[in-house]
């Protein structure tokens, strides 16, 4: 029924070129607030409403780190008008608060329609197919410093495989009658998750050189520095506790961040090391994150070794 639905539209409004133009609506073409784009793709726009860059101007972090929005430079990310290919975006007039928006990253100027990395027909809008969404580099106009330590790492992950996962075969759209236009189709997670490393991505490690103690950490999982930012401040908190088993406890401590320019770059070994003239009964390192919008810290590991 649907895909008979969809031939007899195709030919009717496909095969007029003037008529098709009576379904275009407008509005959709002058970059709308992101609850327009809402009206029709309503799932999408649940999981957009969820994410990160639904809140990047509105951020009470942001708000406090850019000092009221004074600081332009910080602003262009936080509501673009349009990224494309290799170029910062500029700052965007009106629907600041919607931050990261559908038509900042779907709508081009140069063609007056919406892009993506599906070849749709859609009668309210003309639509192009994009390859350029599916590549990392899309990422890199605002990303740019993530992007580059993701190409250092050699991975052939894309961003979007982790931050964008395939959520298997979906309706695109949700309102009558323009749903019974599309068959369902391979659709990606627009909450775009940040996800975080686990216990498994980092590996520890406790070697001795004569009396020398060197504790080997290791981001082994993620293919970008963690923490990684292009603003903001997220930090790694290590302790390393030595124990000499006669109440005696002597801790070290570091804190890593993208800002300092120490993080723990994809499978290469930060090492730590320390001198002391006895042998220790145990070790134990333990690593807390703090996320650049939140202010508590979490638990990422805690790594104890009998000597």
């Amino acid at each position: 029924m649907k895909k008979t639905f969809i031939a007899l539209m195709s030919i009717f409004i496909g095969g007029c070129g003037p008529f098709e133009k009576i379904f275009i609506e407008e509005d959709l073409l002058k970059r709308p607030e992101a609850k327009r784009c809402g009206d029709c793709h309503a799932e999408i726009y649940k999981e957009w409403k969820k994410s990160r860059h639904a809140k990047a101007w509105v951020s009470e972090k942001f708000r406090e780190e850019s000092e009221e929005y004074s600081k332009v430079k910080c602003l262009k990310c936080h509501a673009p008008l349009e990224v494309l290919e290799g170029k910062k975006p500029v700052t965007r007039d009106k629907h600041r608060e919607d931050g990261i928006n559908c038509s900042a990253c779907h709508y081009r100027e140069e063609t007056n329609a919406i892009h993506g990395p599906l070849k749709v027909w859609s009668p309210p809008h003309p639509s192009r197919q994009d390859e350029f969404f599916e590549k990392s580099k899309y990422c890199a106009s605002c990303h740019e410093d993530t992007y580059k330590e993701w190409k250092m790492s050699g991975s052939e992950k894309s961003c979007q495989s982790c931050h964008m996962p395939n959520i298997g075969k979906r309706d695109l759209i949700q309102n009558f009658p323009y749903h019974l236009l599309h068959l369902a189709k391979p659709r990606h997670d627009h909450s775009f998750p940040s996800l975080k490393a686990k216990s498994e991505d980092i590996e520890i490690r406790i070697k001795k050189e004569g009396k020398r103690r060197i504790i080997e950490i290791e981001n082994v999982g993620v293919p970008h520095n963690l923490p990684t930012a292009d603003q903001g401040d997220p930090k790694y908190y290590i302790t390393i506790e030595v124990n000499f088993g006669n109440g005696k406890i002597r801790k070290i401590r570091r804190t890593l961040s993208p800002e300092a320019e120490n993080t723990l770059s994809y499978k290469k070994p930060l090492r730590i090391s320390f001198f002391e003239s006895k042998d220790p009964k145990e070790i134990k390192v333990t690593i807390y994150r703090r996320l650049s919008w939140k202010k508590e810290r979490e638990l990422i590991k805690t790594y104890l070794a009998s000597m």
